[in-house]
C-alpha cells in the first residue's frame, strides 16, 4: 500500500483472485471476443487469454474495467463457478444457411436486463404477498390469424370506437400497452440497439412473460411490434424479431414471422371493420392503386403505420404486392431522410429521467415498485435504484403514474 497525507490508498496492483472459467463466462455472455476486450483494455490478446487460462490474474483495477465492459457487478466475478444462463430467445432474424445472427453486446445486455427486471418483479410480488400474473392462453400455427386477432381484442377488451378515439402515435401505443400489461405481460422498452438489429423480443414464461420494444421505432411501429411479440408469447416461444417477413430466410422462420404479423394486423385492423371502412367502401374496386389521402385515413383510424395499412389492403386482394413494395420503399426513404435531418440538427434537449423510467419500465412495473415502497417493503434508495432515478425524483415518477 501507499500512504499519502495520512490517507491509506489501496494499490490497483492487487491481483484479483477470480476463477478463470468465470472470466470466460462473463466475456462470452456479454458478447465480446478476446480481441474486443484486448482493444478496450489496450492490452495484447495474449494477456486476456492468459487470464482466462489461469496463467495470470488481472489486477483489481483491470477487474473493475472488465466489470464496466461486461456490465457485471464485481461480486459476479467472485462466483466459484459460472452460473447457468437462461437461453436466449429464438432468433427469427435468420437468413437461409445461418444458425443464428450475431447477438451484439448491446442486445445481449438488454435481454439480460429484461430477465433481471422480471426476477425483481417476482420478488416484489412475493414481498406484498400477491401472486404474479399468469398468462396461460395459447395459440398454434394451424389456427386462423384473423380469428386469433379477434380473440386478442376480446382478451384485451378492445372496443373499436375507443380505438378510433385513440388515433395514432403515442396515445394509441400507450393504450394498447396498458391493456397488454393488464393482461399479465410486462412490456419494457430498450435502448442502445438499432432497429436494423432488432425491433423487439419476447421472453415467454407462464408467469410474467416479458415483451421488449425498441425505443428507436416510431410509435406506430412500436404498437405493431408489441402485438407481433404478443403473438409469440401466445405461441409459447420467445423470440428476437425484426418483423420483416419478406427477406429471405428459412421456411419455418418465415412461416412463424408471417403468422405473427398476420395476427398483429388482424388485432389492430379487424377484417370486417377494415373492409367496412369508408375509405375502402368508397374506393373504386377496379383500381389497385390507392391515393395517399386514402392510405393515411386508414392508418389514422386504426392507429397503424401507412405501410401496415397498405399491407392489409394487399392481404385482402385490394392492391398488388408490387404496389405495396413501392410504397414500402418510399416510406423507408422518408423515414431515413427524417432520421438524417434529426441527427444533423442541434438540440438542447434535456432528458426527463422520471418520464424515461415510466416509459421504459411500464406502469405495471413502476406501480409494483411504488406499492412495495409505500408498504415499507423496500427503502427509498431501493425504489430509486429499481426505477433508475435519483431518490428525490421518485415522487416525480409517482406523479406521472397518477396522471
Amino acid at each position: 500500500m501507499r500512504v499519502k497525507i495520512g490517507v491509506v490508498v489501496m494499490s490497483k496492483r492487487i491481483p484479483a483472485l477470480v476463477e478463470p472459467s468465470v472470466l470466460v463466462w462473463a466475456r462470452e455472455t456479454a458478447g465480446y471476443s478476446i480481441n474486443d476486450v484486448a482493444a478496450k483494455l489496450k492490452k495484447d490478446p495474449e494477456t486476456i487469454e492468459a487470464w482466462e487460462a489461469g496463467e495470470q490474474r488481472p489486477f483489481m483495477g483491470q477487474l473493475r474495467r472488465l466489470s464496466e465492459i461486461y456490465k457485471r457487478s464485481i461480486s459476479d466475478f467472485y462466483l466459484p463457478v459460472p452460473p447457468q444462463e437462461p437461453p436466449i430467445p429464438h432468433d427469427f432474424r435468420r437468413a437461409p444457411g445461418q444458425v443464428a445472427l450475431m447477438y451484439s453486446p448491446a442486445l445481449r445486455r438488454q435481454l439480460r436486463f429484461a430477465r433481471e427486471r422480471r426476477d425483481l418483479a417476482l420478488s416484489l410480488y412475493a414481498e406484498i404477498d400477491e401472486p404474479a400474473p399468469v398468462t396461460k392462453d395459447r395459440i398454434s400455427l394451424d389456427m386462423d390469424p384473423e380469428a386469433i386477432g379477434g380473440r386478442i381484442r376480446k382478451l384485451l377488451d378492445i372496443d373499436f370506437e375507443e380505438q378510433r378515439r385513440w388515433g395514432e402515435g403515442r396515445a394509441s401505443y400507450n393504450a394498447w400497452r396498458r391493456r397488454i400489461e393488464a393482461f399479465g405481460v410486462f412490456v419494457l422498452q430498450f435502448v442502445g440497439v438499432g432497429p436494423e438489429e432488432a425491433w423487439g423480443f419476447s421472453i415467454v414464461e407462464d408467469t410474467l412473460p416479458v415483451i421488449g420494444i425498441n425505443r428507436r421505432l416510431s410509435q406506430n411501429a412500436r404498437t405493431f411490434t408489441m402485438l407481433h411479440e404478443l403473438a409469440h408469447v401466445l405461441l409459447g416461444e420467445g423470440a428476437i424479431c425484426d418483423i420483416d417477413d419478406l427477406s429471405p430466410r428459412d421456411e419455418s422462420e418465415w412461416q412463424v414471422e408471417r403468422f405473427c404479423n398476420r395476427v398483429a394486423a388482424a388485432a389492430l385492423m379487424p377484417e370486417l371493420l377494415f373492409l367496412g371502412h369508408e375509405a375502402v367502401v368508397q374506393h373504386d374496386p377496379n383500381l389497385t392503386e390507392w391515393g395517399d389521402a386514402e392510405i393515411t385515413h386508414l392508418a389514422r383510424t386504426f392507429g397503424v403505420s401507412r405501410e401496415a395499412a397498405v399491407r392489409r389492403l394487399e392481404t385482402f386482394g385490394l392492391t398488388t404486392m408490387a404496389f405495396y413494395l413501392s410504397k414500402r420503399r418510399r416510406y423507408q426513404r422518408e423515414l431515413e431522410d427524417k432520421q438524417r435531418r434529426e441527427q444533423g440538427s442541434v438540440s438542447d434537449f434535456r432528458r426527463n429521467m422520471p418520464q424515461e423510467a415510466l416509459s421504459n419500465l411500464g406502469r405495471s412495473y413502476v406501480n409494483l415498485i411504488l406499492q412495495n415502497y409505500h408498504e415499507d417493503r423496500i427503502t427509498l434508495m431501493d425504489a430509486s435504484q429499481y426505477l433508475g432515478v435519483k431518490a428525490e425524483k421518485v415522487r416525480a415518477v409517482e406523479d406521472l403514474v397518477l396522471r
